[in-house]
């Protein structure tokens, strides 16, 4: 492993612990961090395999929190979303991905509630599933939506980060599926993937251990900081 799969690989454990903490940011900061080492055309696909392994095991790790009865309104928006999503994404120039991610970025930073006209109280994780998984699909860093909305619904600290942690990995497996369909070749990253993978899941094991201990508050003011300062840096990059 060369040092800059080394030293993309430690810091993808710290967002990965950083997320089994909190439940947000970690997925965001990393994506940010790979802009520029990873080309525009490869960097959503890419992350989305990094971010499927640290959901995955960060749910796994929790699995007795996840709140099951909330996942199957959320994964059939999801699915709708992705199919309708994959086909504009046919438009779209990759080269300036990391633009729509750095807005998507800034966005969900100083307007978090932006995302919230476009979702249905009737059906809210139903809606939350399509938004999220839609503009997820075409480049879109959209964040976990659903963390609000559990934490209206009365669920426990432990129980979103998990419930969030399993419904995401269903949004990363369907953006996946959507740039394989564009002929995105992921497996010419293994080396840099199966290094970062295995930073996340070491993170999701520590981070779920000391949720309980740390300030969920000062993570995350933090975080939007550090966002803000990467998400300036695409947009540079984009331009320059």
């Amino acid at each position: 492993m060369s040092a800059f799969e080394l030293g993309l690989s430690v810091f993808a454990f710290f967002t990965s612990l950083l997320t089994a903490i909190t439940g947000v940011g970690g997925g965001m900061i990393l994506i940010a961090a790979m802009a520029g080492a990873v080309p525009a055309a490869a960097l959503v696909p890419v992350h989305a395999v990094i971010q499927l392994a640290s959901n995955v095991s960060r749910a796994g790790f929790g699995w007795r929190h996840i709140r099951w009865e909330y996942m199957a309104a959320f994964v059939a928006g999801s699915v709708i979303a992705g199919t309708v999503g994959a086909q504009f994404m046919r438009l779209i120039n990759l080269d300036y991905i990391t633009l729509f991610v750095a807005v998507f970025i800034l966005l969900s930073v100083w307007l978090p509630n932006w995302i919230n006209a476009l979702l249905s109280e009737r059906s809210e994780m139903f809606s939350i599933g399509a938004v999220q998984t839609g503009l997820g699909t075409l480049g879109g860093i959209t964040g976990p939506l659903a963390n609000a909305s559990l934490m209206r619904l009365g669920c426990q600290r432990d129980e979103v980060v998990t419930t969030v942690a399993a419904q995401m990995s269903v949004t990363h497996l369907i953006k996946i599926a959507a740039f394989a369909l564009l002929g995105v070749n992921v497996l010419a990253w293994w080396p840099l993937m199966t290094g970062m993978t295995v930073g996340v899941i070491l993170g999701s094991w520590v981070g779920t251990r000391s949720r309980a201990t740390l300030d969920e508050q000062m993570f995350k003011r933090i975080v939007n900081v550090l966002l803000t300062i990467l998400a300036l840096r695409m947009i540079y990059m984009t331009f320059n």
